[in-house]
């Protein structure tokens, strides 16, 4: 047996034993017992038993490293704008579209400008349309100058015009969600700016661009796409995380 054989959480454990001092080299099965390591022991007291905690540490990192580097795709750097012939960067519009046709059951996003949905948003109701898949957007919304007679009136109106000047499809509608700081008048003042795409609780897009036409093709933008499920789900949770605690108001106008 070698180290490819054990477990990521043991190796991690280990390193982190190593580098706290909680363990001391050389190792031996006796040191790894007392620690609490008790799986794979004939692995790691094979491959690491004495060797000075230095060399430990550095075959511990270099098959972490390259357990990390193949299980899962690196960060990947998404750019709207001209560069130079040697970028490595991805289209937005591209990444964009292609996260959105491999949406298989949810897809959440948060934008602060729409326009030029039908090319923007296009792909996004097709598999809304065609799989099923269910959209929750979370957008903003002019802050009110003055507290409306029938505020929830009001929420509605201002959502309803959002959908008709952003979502120029038929049904299926995604549920849409504001801040609700934003139908309060100020001061203080607030905005919903973040943009980001989270799909299936697997990959992510975070940007500094809208979802519009310049956002997306004209200006200077930049953004990631991750394909880690643990920050996508922390991302997906993060904006559900408003919806539970009653901080965002929702569009009811028609049925999703």
């Amino acid at each position: 047996m070698s180290l490819a054989d054990v477990s990521d959480s043991t190796l991690s454990r280990l390193r982190r034993g190593l580098e706290s001092g909680g363990l001391r080299a050389p190792l031996t099965r006796t040191d790894l017992i007392a620690f609490g390591i008790t799986h794979q022991i004939e692995a790691l007291v094979g491959s690491l038993e004495g060797h000075s905690g230095a060399a430990c540490l550095a075959l511990l990192n270099a098959v972490i490293s390259e357990r990390e580097k193949y299980d899962r795709p690196a960060p990947e750097l998404v750019w709207t704008g001209p560069e130079a012939a040697s970028a490595a960067a991805r289209d937005t519009a591209v990444v964009l579209r292609e996260l959105f046709e491999s949406a298989q059951q949810r897809v959440v996003l948060a934008g602060y400008s729409f326009w030029n949905a039908a090319q923007v948003l296009g792909p996004l109701h097709e598999v809304m349309t065609s799989r099923g898949v269910d959209a929750k957007f979370f957008v903003d919304i002019k802050q009110v100058n003055h507290r409306p007679k029938d505020p929830r009136a009001h929420t509605q109106d201002i959502l309803e015009a959002w959908v008709e000047a952003n979502w120029p499809f038929e049904a299926p509608y995604p549920a849409v969600y504001c801040d609700r700081r934003g139908l309060e008048p100020g001061p203080p003042w607030s905005s919903l700016h973040a943009k980001c795409v989270a799909v299936d609780g697997e990959r992510a897009f975070v940007s500094s661009a809208n979802f519009t036409g310049r956002g997306q093709e004209r200006n200077i933008e930049v953004g990631v796409l991750l394909h880690h499920p643990t920050f996508a789900r922390h991302l997906e949770r993060q904006w559900l995380g408003l919806i539970g605690a009653g901080l965002v108001a929702q569009w009811r106008g028609r049925i999703t």
